[in-house]
């Protein structure tokens, strides 16, 4: 929560009555802590409200300059600087150092980094705020909330998420004190659990015999043993060894083993004096196999993932050496945003590069390509790499290709099939009124019709009961049976009527329904079944977000049998704008797309030339932006 910095807002001193409720909140959270003793009166206290990168209002009390407590959603949490004064008010798991860097960075602990020492794992409970230290010291470095039980971690063989990090020793939060080191502290639980014939001894030897030495967890955590060989008999404690290496990356999601070493990576293996023989990169597979951990994978490192194969898919398939030179933005419209598998949206804002250019730069020190900046802020690609490993492994995904894409072989993919134009048909189904009309016909109640069969029934009746007007043959004569059928009580009653008129009120007395036939590869059949009422039409809206910012909203779009992620994958690749998929509120409504702009133009050619269909089915087209220059 904390490992970026964050704005704070306010900071002022705390007054009494803040004081003595926050006792209350503490008193009734935490009750093994002494809300008099952590709360003194005469010592000088003030809160913070800060708002954390992720956007979240965090109040932040500070005792003595310290923080001590941190309040997120009505729920007060201790940091570092209180349990190190307090060190047994919350149970605690042991980590390894190398796992507590990573944790400063924003990641979570895993089970595989967890400790199980020989006394066992303490009680905590599912959603249960507890505390993490290292072997060396009980004075926790990081607090949490369990994402299972302790029972639960060893049923699930030590695999998955343990718990989620809220603060840690070393982020922005304990930067705000006076960033103190953890004290030794001897553990708790280690001492209670000493027997009576040991309790003579000295506790810190005690401690120190519960706790294994870290390299030795470290060695038995590697699950393949034969994979990794180190040349050397014993492994150095503070050398970081593949196995230490092997270890973070079990500990971590998988996204946060990016630093490691690659198994590819010969001379980074030799330089750590280890030979590679069944793979570096499948022994962290191994360890990481609990498929669960691959949920835990942070967003910005799956963009990071998805950008990194658009521009391979691009260097191997779209440019050409033609090309070159290439402006920056026109390389992400028209060579990156196509090559994004069309069951995801590529957003670059949304990765850990947060730019482009920032991006580009990353990448020419891969040596993927090289860019050279013309004058200030215009960018070009002036060369590519095709000859680099990483284009020339890269394999183009089965079903990920578009219509434009380059194979080797120089024949253009066509993967998508015909989208013909949708075809809406109307019915009437009989009503009990008009039962009586109809059913001359064969129609019996609750049977659909369409508007042809209506007309032919009635004009049937007409002529079966010979009731056209003999004097003039645009009238028809009612009798009882046509007359209560068309007419409203509330209506004066009449004896003739017009046929077009007939044929109205008919209409008007029948449910109408609809049926929508998609001619399309794919589509379920159930949407080429009879329903009721008016079909709606597919509705865009405009919104003005924070920032004077519009937005185009399209839903109703699976009426008609669009994917709303294909749909909203071609208007990004169009309009070279972001777009979302999000579920509208209730349940069974429905997706929305929503796209960076007024886009209503680009939305209304999609849906008529691609899609093909009617303008009548499209609402909201008056909202396009007004062409014309500004006077």
């Amino acid at each position: 929560m904390f490992r970026k910095d964050f704005h704070v807002k306010s900071n002022i001193a705390i007054r009494g009555s803040d004081r003595r409720k926050l006792r209350s909140n503490l008193a009734e959270q935490l009750p093994s802590l002494s809300a008099d003793e952590v709360i003194p009166n005469k010592d000088a206290m003030t809160v913070k409200k800060v708002f954390t990168h992720a956007d979240y209002t965090v109040m932040v009390y500070c005792l003595n300059g310290d923080p001590v407590f941190f309040e997120w959603e009505k729920q007060l949490y201790p940091t570092v600087y209180l349990l190190w004064k307090y060190p047994g008010i919350l149970p605690c798991l042991i980590t390894w150092p190398p796992v507590l860097d990573k944790m400063v960075g924003g990641a979570d602990l895993m089970l595989p980094g967890v400790v199980v020492p020989s006394f066992g794992l303490p009680e905590i409970a599912k959603r249960q705020l507890c505390a993490i230290c290292l072997p060396d010291s009980g004075a926790p470095v990081a607090i949490g909330i369990a994402t299972m039980s302790s029972a639960d971690m060893i049923a699930s063989g030590m695999k998955g998420k343990g718990v989620q990090t809220l603060h840690c020793y070393k982020d922005f939060l304990w930067k705000q004190g006076s960033k103190s080191n953890p004290p030794t502290i001897p553990f708790p639980n280690v001492q209670s659990t000493l027997s009576e014939e040991d309790s003579g001894a000295n506790p810190q030897t005690n401690e120190l015999s519960e706790v294994k030495p870290p390299t030795e967890d470290i060695q038995q955590l590697t699950l393949n043993s034969t994979s990794v060989h180190t040349t050397d008999s014993a492994v150095e404690p503070n050398s970081t060894s593949i196995n230490e290496q092997q270890l973070v990356a079990a500990t971590l999601a998988e996204g946060d083993t990016a630093e490691l070493p690659a198994a590819s990576d010969e001379s980074a293996l030799e330089g750590d004096g280890v030979t590679e023989t069944g793979g570096a990169a499948g022994g962290t597979e191994d360890v990481l196999e609990d498929e669960e951990v691959e949920d835990d994978i942070p967003p910005a490192v799956k963009m990071d993932r998805l950008l990194y194969q658009c521009l391979l898919h691009s260097l191997k398939c779209k440019v050409k050496k033609s090309d070159l030179p290439l402006l920056t933005s026109t390389f992400y419209k028209n060579h990156i945003l196509p090559c994004c598998p069309r069951n995801q949206t590529l957003d670059v804002k949304k990765s850990s590069y947060k730019k482009f250019s920032k991006f580009l730069q990353a990448m020419q020190q891969e040596h993927l390509l090289t860019v050279k900046t013309e004058k200030k802020g215009v960018d070009n690609v002036v060369d590519i790499d095709r000859s680099h490993p990483d284009v020339r492994a890269f394999e183009i995904p089965e079903g990920d290709t578009n219509d434009e894409d380059e194979v080797q072989g120089g024949k253009p993919t066509n993967s998508e099939a015909v989208w013909s134009s949708p075809e809406i048909k109307e019915f009437f189904q009989v009503t009990t009124k008009m039962l009586p009309v109809l059913k001359c016909a064969g129609y019996r109640q609750g049977a659909w019709m369409t508007a042809e069969e209506v007309r032919k029934a009635v004009t049937d009746y007409v002529k079966q009961e010979e009731l056209a007007d003999r004097t003039d043959r645009r009238l028809v004569v009612l009798d009882p049976v046509l007359h209560d059928a068309v007419m409203k009580k509330t209506e004066p009653s009449t004896t003739h009527l017009a046929w077009d008129k007939l044929f109205t009120r008919s209409y008007r007395e029948l449910t109408r329904g609809h049926q929508l036939v998609l001619g399309n590869p794919g589509i379920a059949t159930e949407n080429q079944r009879m329903k009721k009422g008016n079909i709606e039409p597919i509705e865009l809206k405009i919104q003005r977000k924070a920032g004077n910012k519009l937005v185009t909203l399209i839903t109703r779009l699976e009426t008609f049998g669009i994917d709303p992620k294909d749909f909203s994958h071609r208007i990004q690749k169009g309009v070279s704008a972001s777009s979302s998929v999000s579920a509208l509120p209730g349940q069974g409504q429905g997706q929305q797309v929503l796209v960076q702009g007024n886009q209503v133009n680009y939305v209304d050619k999609l849906l008529t030339e691609h899609y093909k269909l009617p303008r009548k089915y499209i609402r909201g087209l008056e909202l396009a932006p007004k062409s014309g220059k500004r006077r």
